[in-house]
């Protein structure tokens, strides 16, 4: 399998994404155009040069758009976190930031190692190996609530940044990480700035659905032959892109709660961006507050589309 690299020319975006949803992709152009934002150039910069960047021919489906429109939206989540991460490397060296700058640090030390996960989720997903990219895909799920716990709580981000040996950060994941307490922090925060957050309890019931499945993908076990390896009566996973449409989900997921558990994020992502001179030339931390509009957007569109179903919680809080 050839990269688009290996070719003689670029390859556009649309041809990239060849068999993506017209009105899919329509309308994210729209939402770059209007805010002045260059999709292309953003594109280039971050996705085209992942090691994951390969061709996708295989979930192109000349019937339904669906598998594609998949990569597409898992893709505009990765240039968020792109963003996020170029702010923060910018902020947490700036003074008269509304966040501490532990909690940039730790923001930024979080979002580099999304990236890397991202990239293998990416390469996994495009080469068809699904097991390895549900493991990785646990992982960033938890690097989510991780990164939503530390903008809720800045103290929890200074012990994050204090951790100096494998010790001590193996320490500070058992007592505020593992176990789904950096989760139970963030619905506790999202509560109490407001927003209705799953108090019938059908959201949590839902993602430790979603993480039971995927632990299948870490813990190997025995299946006679003929078996699939993970249990055909779930709703979920039972294809490669399920996965990749979760991770995805997180993402969208991560971008509009941030904003909710930390109000003074938009006026420093703000500030980073006229730090920023147009001389600079491209930098996505000068992008970033406008991208999070687009992903909060796009999340609403992938609930109208289907995920409102197994997400009652999050759908009625963005409405």
């Amino acid at each position: 399998m050839k990269t688009p690299s290996e070719t003689d020319t670029p390859v556009s975006l649309e041809r990239y994404y060849a068999g993506v949803s017209p009105q899919l992709l329509a309308r994210t152009r729209q939402m770059w155009s209007a805010r002045g934002l260059d999709l292309d150039a953003a594109w280039r910069v971050t996705i085209c040069r992942l090691r994951g960047y390969r061709t996708i021919d295989h979930c192109n489906d000349k019937i339904d758009s669906v598998p594609i429109d998949g990569v597409f939206m898992f893709d505009q989540a990765v240039i968020w976190v792109a963003s996020l991460s170029d702010s923060a490397s910018i902020a947490m060296r700036l003074d008269g930031m509304r966040l501490i700058p532990q909690q940039w640090e730790a923001l930024h030390a979080v979002t580099f190692r999304m990236i890397e996960q991202l990239d293998a989720v990416r390469l996994l997903f495009l080469t068809q190996l699904p097991l390895p990219s549900m493991q990785i895909a646990r992982s960033i799920s938890e690097n989510v609530d991780m990164a939503l716990a530390f903008l809720s709580r800045p103290k929890l981000a200074r012990r994050f940044v204090e951790c100096a040996t494998v010790e001590e950060a193996n320490e500070f994941w058992r007592r505020h990480i593992a176990g789904g307490r950096a989760f139970r922090t963030v619905s506790q925060q999202l509560y109490r700035s407001g927003l209705e957050f799953d108090q019938s309890g059908e959201y949590e019931n839902w993602r430790n659905s979603v993480k039971a499945v995927l632990g299948t993908a870490v813990h190997t076990s025995f299946h006679p032959p003929g078996t699939p390896t993970i249990d055909s009566s779930q709703d979920s996973f039972r294809e490669i892109s399920d996965c990749h449409w979760f991770v995805t989900f997180r993402l969208q997921e991560m971008c509009a709660y941030s904003h909710v558990l930390q109000k003074n994020l938009r006026e420093d992502l703000d500030a980073v961006s006229k730090h920023l001179a147009p001389e600079d030339g491209l930098n996505l931390g000068a992008w970033t507050s406008q991208i999070s509009e687009i992903a909060v957007d796009q999340l609403r569109w992938s609930l109208a589309n289907g995920a409102a179903d197994a997400t009652p919680a999050l759908s009625h809080g963005l409405q």
